[in-house]
Formats: structure tokens, sequence, C-alpha cells
């Protein structure tokens, strides 16, 4: 169990909050109030996930928020002349075309993340505002459609269920197949990886594609809870929540390293940070501050240990030239 936890310190982390939590408000066990949690951390969640897809392939998509708006817009405008399921396909595939974008540029004109990625935020926040006239949108969804949001199996929020599924199906595919263990290689060195026969840029744009699906899920999903799609503060920070949310979880920012339990966890506590803000009367600007110093301690951590290991090598290659 010690080895357990040594392995997986994210586990230790999201008990010690729950407790703490748990001691300080009455309220935050409460059943009810567990499940709200799982209800909002299912949104970043998804978008986070396919930011640890990214991440481990050494990228960095900052126009997943941007990707979420313009699903909800698309989703709740389509559904007013068109039949909703069209809509729902519409938005999907606008998502995974923009993460293929982000991808493509990256790797044929090779082109730093953060610039292609920030110029696509901009590009497809336009778009949603310029569709919806920066006006919410209120769509003709049908009944089925909000049980994303509100259902409940076995005691369990459907957001939640498909949360979890997404996990697994995501953990599956990076630890069995063939791919997922390309998107570790090229995250880790990606010269090495195009030594080895891997088409670098394939894997690339496919970890900017599933990113891109992911976050215009999510758009889906928040159509579904809130009845209505939005593109001026839908998805505003939820960039910096998912890199968060994957650091917090162990995945490095360099590429190469991290895992889906890992990002999974960090959503959970992300989400709980926010609850129990909201429920303790915490100015919720706090939690902008706290999620920034992570990410500080996240980065400083990778690179003090790149550091220690240069040192290390640096030092017995010393030793075998004396």
């Amino acid at each position: 169990m010690k080895k357990f936890f040594k392995i997986y310190p994210f586990i230790t982390v999201l008990v010690l909050m729950t407790l703490i939590f748990g001691l300080l408000s009455p309220t935050f066990l409460d059943p009810g109030n567990l499940t709200n949690i799982l209800k909002q951390t299912s949104l970043l969640g998804f978008v986070a996930l396919g930011m640890c897809f990214v991440l481990i392939g050494g990228g960095l998509d900052l126009s997943v928020g941007s990707i979420v708006a313009l699903s909800s817009v698309l989703i709740a405008g389509l559904s007013a002349t068109l039949p909703p399921i069209v809509g729902i396909h519409i938005a999907l595939l606008a998502g995974i075309l923009i993460g293929v974008v982000n991808g493509y540029f990256v790797t044929a004109f090779n082109f730093q993340p953060i610039i292609v990625t920030l110029s696509t935020m901009a590009i497809v926040r336009g778009i949603a505002m310029a569709y919806s006239d920066s006006r919410p949108i209120f769509g003709t969804l049908p009944d089925e459609l909000f049980l994303l949001a509100d259902g409940v199996i076995l005691g369990l929020p459907v957001p939640a269920i498909l949360f979890f599924f997404a996990g697994a199906v995501s953990i599956l595919f990076l630890r069995y197949t063939d791919v997922g263990r390309q998107i570790y290689q090229v995250g880790g060195n990606e010269e090495a990886a195009r030594l080895a026969g891997i088409n670098v840029a394939r894997v690339k744009i496919l970890t900017y594609g599933i990113s891109g699906f992911l976050s215009a899920f999510a758009g889906l999903m928040l159509v579904a809870r809130m009845q209505s799609g939005e593109a001026v503060r839908t998805g505003i920070g939820w960039e910096l929540d998912a890199i968060a949310a994957a650091a917090i979880g162990g995945v490095s920012l360099m590429g190469g390293i991290g895992t889906v339990v890992g990002t999974l966890c960090g959503a959970l506590i992300i989400g709980m940070m926010a609850n129990a803000f909201n429920l303790l009367g915490i100015n919720p600007y706090w939690q902008r501050i706290v999620i920034g110093i992570v990410l500080a301690i996240a980065v400083a951590s990778y690179s003090s240990k790149n550091l220690r290991n240069l040192i290390k090598r640096f030092s017995s290659s010393q030793t075998k030239v004396n």
C-alpha cells in the first residue's frame, strides 16, 4: 500500500483533500454534493483527458476552451432548423477538424504548439461569437439529450459514467496499442522516434484530433446541462484548468510522461477545490491563484528532476574518463 501511494502520489492528495474539505465543511461529503462534484468535474475532465494526450505527445493545446464554446453554439443553433443529431455530429466533426489543423501546422511547418493553438483559440472563439452574434442560443433540444446532464445509472450521474468510461478507453489505448505507445515515444524523444520508423506527424496530429473531439464532446455535455449554447464566456480559462489537472496528475509538460489515471485524479482535485471554495465562501479568484502555483510547482519539479539527471550523467561520464 505504501508503495502504491508512492507511485501514485496524486491519489494521496485526492484522499487528503477529501478529508480536509469534509472537516472544514459539513455539507462537503453529502451524497448530493459529491454527485454535483462529479457532474462538474466531468466537463473539465473530458477537456483534461484530451490535453493529456497532447502533452504526453510533446505538444500543447490552448484552443480547447474555444472548441467547447464553438461546439455548444453549433449544437444549440443547428438544432433549431435541423435534427439535433445532425448538429451534434457537425459539432464533433468541427472539434476533430480544428484539432487536426492544429496538429498539421505544428508538424508540417514546425511551428511552436503554443503559437499555433493560441492563434486557433482566438480564431475559433471569434467564429463562435460571429455565429451566435455573441448572444446565448436556446435551441430546440430533445429531452433525451438532457439525460446526458441529469440522468442517473446505478446511483452515478451519467456525465461521470461517460467520463470514467472515456478514461478507461484511453488507458487501454495508451497502454495496449502500438499507436498509444508511440505517443509516449514521440513525446519522450521525437528524433529517436523518427529514427525508429514512427510517423511522428501522424501521431501528433492524432493527439490534437483526440483533444479536439473530447473538447467538442464537453461542449455537448454543457449544452445538455445549460439547455443553451453561449460563445462569450463558455470555456474561458479551461485550457489552464486542463493543463493544471494533467500536471497535478503527474503528466510532464515536456512530454513523454504521464497517465490517464493521474489526469482523472487531477480533474477531480480541481473540481473538489472549486466546490469547497464555494461552500466555504472563499473568493473563487483564489482558485486561479492556487492553480497557477500548482503549475509553477509542477514545472519546477520536473525541471529540477531533469537537472539532477543531467548532473548524474555528467558525473558518471567524468568518472569513466578518469
